[in-house]
């Protein structure tokens, strides 16, 4: 095209997607005549299309007279406070619409944060690796910190962003000392402060005023930065200047000391607190002193008994441990972590600050045990035979219960270790309020039938006087009927056809099916006999009985009498037989019975005629054959069996390999002795008179725990080393109904009448 104006530009236009509008071309003076005509008042009336048009025009030229506008007036401004940077005074960082006091430090920057707030003044130092930067508490050196609640006050030290109100960069960035006593800033008011100094030597102060009303913060100021302004005439005026602080510093900074350091009043065991040797409860009962409520320790020997289990009741004395209760108890003691710290360090043994959490923790009434904390917990895992075993206990003193505003029981709970004042959970401790009930089991008596030797039961009252004593295994079990005591004369029964003789019971039994999937069952009196044993197994105590002891007396004799000795014996079990290949070739039947043994010492003879003796930690002492053998674990199954064995020929375990017939070896013997008596109520009638009655609904039973300690000599014979014996200190109550059946049971045996094992008096 030619050149000329274009489009109001001077130049040559041209190309395929050019339209040069030239207003002399025909076809513009005819385009320009029509827009004219749309506007120019005519006796002709427009036409709809006419009309439309010539609002489209109005409204498009709005449109672009906007657009100028906003181009050439409001974009820049808009772009102007897009891309704002206060004015910063030196020091200050600007980032993200964020006016921060100082630019943020690194963890490993800082030396110290010393904090002065309106309960106390204290200093954080740090220590160790640049990687690894932790920090102590000026003078508490040996007092755990909490890594969390550390990073946390790291964070409100280190990050300084300020949150202003809404169109004010700062504050008041010419605070005057009216001003600063608005804030809480001025000396007057005191302020609290923190100041952090670097590993390069510099430091900086921040004071803390008041807390905002209206939104989270605090008027803050940095110690040492003034706005400086020139005066009129030419002299200078130096003005605080104030930021409000977006942070938690009444959380951290504000906060005592006592936050930062660890919840944890005791080590962390884990699984290993299941192998303490040591726990015991004291409590304050109103008396003088604190009463030992229980103690609990592990079994001398765990061995195959039932009842001992892994644990024994060392106080009371006589009573069994409550096997499940005492694991939850241990479990809650395996991580030990308070809610909060409340105090720490030195400070805990100033009267004004023990006494504020119910505590005493003078140090000399701890030491001679005349403190007057309400309960003293004590646990030990560490093994009995160290040196500093005394030592590596754990100890915690707890005050009474508390009662937060939202009704929640709580303790405070000192410990002396971490030298730490913690508040822990009411519910988390509760068993330091439990009665020795809660860790006794609930049964009277409980011990498996294998390691039963005799039992015995009396009562003049119910006309019984007898001794029934065991031998044999499980297929040749045999039970003998006497009179108690260890003379006790035998027992008669008549036949039908009228002759006395000897009252016995021995096993029957009858295979069902043949082959492998045969079954044995037993049958006959010796099982009705058996029924009479777990009647008395499953004798329950009445440990949460409510008795007015003003009112009830106990008799002074006993009413009934019941012994159990038992031996520490193996029990019965099925297990397979392998060859040489690791391929089970039968399953074989162990009768158990054997008496296990510690201590098994076996001499023997060198070939130059000396002699040595090697010791066993365990071995078994089969009674019929007068010989110890020895167990080992299958690596087959990781059952533990005989050594050597085979098949007898009726599926049936057969020891093959004994040791030296000069073996000798320890067992412990256990002698329950149950004096149960009877209870009467007492009361003074309308006449005046006492009046002493039965108590029909309990009996008071008294236990008596005798164990003595047995040598078998390689002659077979039992040569007694020790006698512990062990009264309870307290009996416990029981339902009269539940003993009146275990003895009227012992008659319908001696009747011939089946028992109900699971019938009712």
């Amino acid at each position: 095209m030619d050149s000329g104006v274009c489009c109001g530009y001077s130049g040559t236009c041209g190309g395929a997607w050019s339209l040069c509008l030239y207003k002399e071309t025909p076809f513009m003076k005819t385009f320009w005549q029509k827009i004219k005509a749309l506007f120019t008042k005519s006796d002709v009336e427009k036409t709809s299309l006419q009309k439309t048009a010539k609002i489209s025009i109005l409204l498009g030229g709005i449109v672009l007279v906007c657009v100028i506008v906003y181009f050439a007036a409001i974009a820049p401004l808009l772009e102007a406070e897009t891309n704002y940077v206060p004015e910063l005074y030196e020091g200050e960082v600007y980032n993200n619409g964020i006016i921060y006091i100082l630019r943020q430090y690194e963890r490993s920057e800082i030396q110290s944060i010393e904090i002065k707030n309106e309960t106390e003044h204290y200093k954080l130092i740090a220590y160790g690796e640049e990687d690894n930067i932790l920090f102590y508490i000026d003078g508490n050196e040996h007092i755990q910190l909490s890594y969390e609640n550390v990073a946390s006050l790291l964070g409100d030290v280190r990050v300084l962003a300020t949150n202003s109100p809404a169109g004010q960069d700062r504050a008041n960035e010419m605070a005057t000392e009216e001003d600063l006593q608005h804030y809480g800033l001025d000396a007057a008011s005191d302020p609290s402060w923190f100041e952090v100094t670097l590993t390069d030597g510099t430091s900086y102060r921040i004071y803390i005023g008041n807390e905002l009303a209206t939104s989270s913060g605090y008027y803050v100021m940095l110690d040492g930065r003034k706005n400086v302004v020139t005066n009129e005439d030419g002299s200078t005026t130096e003005y605080d200047i104030v930021y409000v602080l977006q942070s938690r510093l009444g959380s951290t900074v504000l906060a005592e000391s006592a936050f930062l350091v660890a919840p944890q009043i005791a080590p962390s065991y884990g699984n290993t607190i299941y192998n303490a040797s040591n726990f015991a409860i004291m409590r304050d009962t109103g008396g003088d002193e604190r009463e030992l409520i229980v103690q609990v320790g592990l079994a001398d020997d765990a061995g195959v008994s039932a009842s001992s289990m892994l644990y024994q009741m060392l106080y009371p004395s006589a009573y069994m441990i409550n096997s499940t209760a005492y694991e939850d108890v241990l479990y809650a003691l395996s991580s030990i972590t308070a809610d909060s710290i409340v105090a720490y360090g030195e400070s805990i043994y100033t009267p004004e600050v023990y006494e504020k959490y119910g505590l005493d923790i003078d140090k000399e009434r701890i030491e001679n045990m005349t403190d007057g904390n309400h309960v003293l917990l004590l646990y030990n895992c560490a093994d009995p035979e160290a040196e500093d075993y005394d030592e590596q206990a754990t100890i915690l003193y707890f005050s009474k219960k508390f009662t937060d505003l939202d009704g929640l029981d709580y303790y405070y709970v000192y410990a002396p270790d971490l030298e730490v004042i913690g508040k822990v959970s009411a519910e988390t401790f509760a068993f330091i309020e439990w009665g020795v009930e809660n860790f006794t089991n609930p049964f009277l008596y409980y011990e498996y039938f294998t390691s039963v030797e005799y039992f015995e039961l009396i009562s003049e009252r119910d006309g019984i006087d007898l001794r029934f004593t065991l031998s044999g295994k499980e297929r040749n079990r045999h039970a003998d009927v006497t009179t108690a005591g260890d003379n006790g004369v035998i027992v008669y029964r008549e036949t039908a056809e009228g002759a006395s003789i000897p009252l016995v019971y021995d096993v029957s039994y009858r295979f069902i099916g043949s082959g492998s999937s045969a079954s044995i069952q037993y049958e006959g009196e010796f099982e009705n006999f058996r029924n009479l044993y777990y009647v008395l197994i499953t004798r329950q105590l009445a440990l949460y009985a409510e008795i007015d002891e003003e009112m009830t007396s106990v008799d002074s004799e006993p009413s009934r009498i019941v012994r159990v000795k038992t031996l520490p014996k193996d029990h019965p079990i099925s297990y397979n037989q392998y060859n040489e290949n690791g391929v089970a070739i039968a399953m074989l039947r162990d009768q158990g019975g054997n008496i296990l043994c510690h201590n098994v010492v076996v001499t023997t003879t060198l070939s130059d005629g000396s002699t040595r003796e090697i010791t066993y930690n365990t071995a078994y002492y089969d009674e019929e054959a007068g010989r110890f053998f020895l167990k080992s674990v299958d690596t087959n199954d990781g059952m533990e069996k005989p050594s050597s064995f085979e098949d007898d020929g009726d599926g049936l375990v057969k020891v093959t390999v004994y040791l030296p017939e000069n073996t000798r070896g320890e067992y412990e013997e256990t002698l329950y002795e149950y004096e149960i008596y009877d209870m009467y109520d007492e009361y003074t009638d309308i006449d005046g008179n006492v009046v002493r009655q039965l108590n029909p609904t309990y009996m008071y039973v008294i236990p008596t725990i005798t164990t003595n300690s047995y040598r078998i000599t390689p002659d077979g014979e039992r040569e007694l080393l020790d006698t512990e014996v062990s009264r309870a200190q307290e009996g416990v109550y029981i339902r009269t109904a539940t003993i009146d059946k275990l003895f009227s049971d012992a008659n319908k045996l001696l009747a011939g009448e089946e028992i109900d094992t699971m019938g009712v008096n």
